[in-house]
């Protein structure tokens, strides 16, 4: 056997397999064993003739380390947090942002509070540098390529202007990687986010009790805590119920709202008219220049709105003194020695509490009424002492006196929002009571006076209006009324040429009106077949010229005849009356003379007419 060199080549061919974070090579040796050969230009890759040839390999490893992942899209707040639209304090501040990686790896999106390199982890989310105090947020687990999200709620404690640092790491199982470059947004949507926190509320007043129509003021105690980019401003609103939302009051209705200032915001309202008598929810609520609402302290308390009650009133122009039969007509008696019912004084009476009270019954409870004779004036008949029938009839006597009622008018009241409601009174006026008709004096004592009416209501409250008067009175009749007191004339017996010697007061008659009485007086002859007298009978007939009357007892002959002037009136002048359980009355004086040439003895009946007529007033 003959020794021979060995001569070599090698070639080396790479074949790549993928494995996580590793690439082996592969080096195939090719080595020539030559036996019994020639080696022709081994080193020039020449063709070899090669006997008794044997070929073998040997591996060859290198490990090629994870790479991080990459910015696909950068990190941003997906709502702007500003200073000129911060995040309120309970609400989500969020961040997006999108990473590719080589290795097709998920990764997470890692928000922190300072720009320290963080440190990522093989099973588990990356942590800030710093710890995990340093952290804002991180994501879930998220597909390259896939926009990851982290949120981060903003806290009471926040300050104002918060710096953001984002990261992306991905989650390689041997050699996880972040990427060394952090991110902080662009514009508005970049570092720093900002918190708006809640105004502080703490005290809320307003300045009732009040009157209907009046105004309202509410005051606060009341600031916010920011400052950055300038100082937060506050406003308030006062609702009329629990129902404020973001900037407005609710369907219950609003009193008032500021303006935005610095501290202490305050408003007012004007109270409405008519307003019942009672306490009033009024809510306060105080939100900064964002909208942000306060919480707790003053937020949404009830200040009470107390309203209070105001007396009535009564205008004189809806004063009304009415006749029973005629609203027009002038006032009219019509019972003579007695009452007059049926007269009416109405009015209007207002009240801004509303006619309505808070219980739906009539916030006007009562009225006074007075009525009197003008010359006697509204200061002089309002208590029961002044009391007079002739001229001065006040409330304050007992019904028993005077019978007056008062009620409110049935549905002159519409509810709570009406102020105002009518009422009328009925009442009755004596025979005596003063009339004040005529043109002069002769007509009437009073002909220059009129009858009037004061009114003054009371509410539930017993809080009265002023006593007010009627605007235009309105005049009383003279009403002429009279009574015969006397049925019959009785002369006594006389033998004929013979008779009284003087006049007897033997008639009476009452004064029944309000009105002082003079006399006509008529007369018939007088036989024994009255009523069929034979005129002309001398011997059986006592005409009438034989009776005599006059106001006084004087003798038969200084009276005046019966058949002088028939229908002459005699001034009697009885007195008007002006105590009504007494009227006044006045007598006349009769007489009489049987004529000699009466020769027919027997009872002679003849019949008197005696009617009252009005007597000059100067003699009432």
């Amino acid at each position: 056997m003959v020794s021979v060199a060995l001569f070599g080549r090698f070639d080396t061919v790479i074949y790549m397999k993928s494995e996580t974070g590793r690439v082996s090579l592969f080096t195939i040796v090719l080595g020539l064993i030559l036996v019994g050969a020639v080696l022709v230009d081994p080193f020039h890759f020449s063709y070899y003739s090669i006997s008794d040839a044997l070929a073998g390999t040997a591996t060859t490893t290198v490990t090629v380390l994870n790479t991080p992942p990459e910015w696909a899209v950068d990190a941003q707040e997906y709502i702007e947090s500003s200073t000129s639209s911060p995040t309120n304090v309970g609400d989500n501040v969020v961040w997006i942002g999108t990473a590719t990686d080589s290795n097709a790896e998920p990764y997470y999106l890692l928000l922190c509070k300072s720009s320290s390199t963080p440190t990522p982890n093989v099973s588990a989310a990356p942590v800030c540098g710093g710890g995990a105090g340093n952290q804002w947020g991180v994501s879930s687990l998220t597909a390259a390529n896939v926009q990851a999200t982290t949120t981060y709620t903003a806290l009471v404690g926040d300050p104002e202007s918060n710096p953001w640092f984002a990261w992306i790491c991905d989650q390689n199982t041997a050699n996880p990687k972040c990427n060394s470059v952090y991110k902080q947004g662009t514009g508005t949507s970049s570092s720093p986010f900002a918190v708006n926190h809640r105004p502080n509320f703490t005290v809320a007043t307003d300045s009732s009790p009040a009157n209907p129509g009046a105004v309202v003021t509410w005051n606060t105690t009341s600031s916010d805590p920011d400052s950055v980019g300038g100082a937060d401003q506050v406003r308030l609103f006062v609702c009329k119920a629990n129902d404020f939302a973001t900037t407005t009051c609710g369907g219950g209705g609003t009193y008032c709202s500021s303006t935005l200032v610095g501290s202490a915001p305050s408003c007012t309202s004007t109270l409405a008219t008519p307003l019942q008598d009672t306490n009033y929810t009024a809510f306060t609520y105080v939100i900064d220049n964002h909208n942000f609402a306060a919480s707790g302290g003053a937020q949404a308390t009830d200040t009470v709105v107390t309203v209070n009650n105001v007396a009535p009133t009564v205008d004189s122009s809806t004063i009304l003194l009415e006749d029973p039969t005629s609203t027009s007509s002038p006032l009219t008696l019509s019972v003579a020695q007695g009452e007059t019912t049926g007269f009416k004084v109405k009015f209007t009476a207002v009240d801004n509490n509303s006619c309505q009270n808070i219980s739906a019954g009539n916030e006007i409870a009562s009225a006074t009424v007075n009525v009197y004779r003008s010359g006697i004036t509204q200061a002089l008949c309002e208590t029961s002492g002044q009391y007079n029938a002739n001229d001065c009839y006040p409330s304050a006597v007992s019904t028993s006196t005077w019978g007056i009622t008062c009620s409110q008018d049935g549905g002159s009241c519409s509810g709570s929002s009406d102020p105002d409601a009518t009422w009328t009174c009925t009442f009755p006026l004596w025979y005596v009571a003063d009339p004040t008709d005529g043109v002069n004096a002769t007509d009437s004592q009073h002909f220059a006076e009129n009858w009037r009416a004061s009114v003054r209501a009371r509410d539930d409250n017993s809080a009265t209006s002023s006593l007010t008067e009627i605007s235009t009175g309105k005049e009383l009749l003279g009403y002429l009324a009279y009574n015969l007191n006397t049925a019959a004339i009785g002369y006594g017996s006389y033998e004929p040429a013979s008779g009284t010697p003087a006049l007897a007061p033997t008639t009476t008659v009452s004064a029944t009106g309000n009105v002082g009485l003079d006399l006509t007086l008529y007369g018939t002859d007088m036989c024994t077949t009255f009523p069929t007298c034979a005129a002309t009978s001398t011997t059986s007939t006592v005409q009438m010229n034989y009776q005599h009357y006059a106001t006084s007892g004087v003798a038969y002959g200084s009276g005046v005849s019966l058949a002088a002037n028939p229908g002459a009136e005699l001034e009697i002048n009885i007195l008007k009356t002006t105590v009504t359980s007494t009227p006044a009355f006045g007598s006349t004086y009769w007489g009489i003379q049987i004529p000699a040439s009466i020769t027919l003895a027997g009872d002679y009946t003849g019949q008197n007419t005696i009617i009252g007529i009005t007597g000059e007033a100067q003699f009432w």
